[in-house]
């Protein structure tokens, strides 16, 4: 079975947001697979219009695990753009 080698990642509440969240891992080298819980879809936009919660869950391979939590992981990725913009600033300082 398919899921038997993939790990629960996190839950996509909208097309939107799993669009984007898969296109993200996806450029960091991470596949994705997801699964509706029940009634989803194209079907369910249909019926449903586009603002209801989708509840998509969203797969990694177990082997990406840990490196999906940490791309998905804000703070974290807060800190090391906060202090990438650091050390540019002081490069900046130390050639002027």
């Amino acid at each position: 079975m398919l899921e038997d080698q993939y790990t629960y990642l996190t839950m996509a509440n909208s097309d939107i947001d799993m669009v984007l969240l898969k296109n993200y891992l996806s450029a960091n080298g991470i596949p994705v697979i997801t699964r509706e819980k029940g009634f989803g879809g194209p079907i369910r936009s249909i019926f449903m219009g586009n603002f209801t919660p989708a509840h998509i869950e969203v797969f990694v391979k177990e082997s990406d695990y840990d490196e999906a939590v940490r791309l998905l992981d804000y703070e974290e990725f807060s800190a090391e753009l906060d202090e990438e913009l650091w050390m540019e600033e002081e490069k900046e300082k130390k050639s002027h």
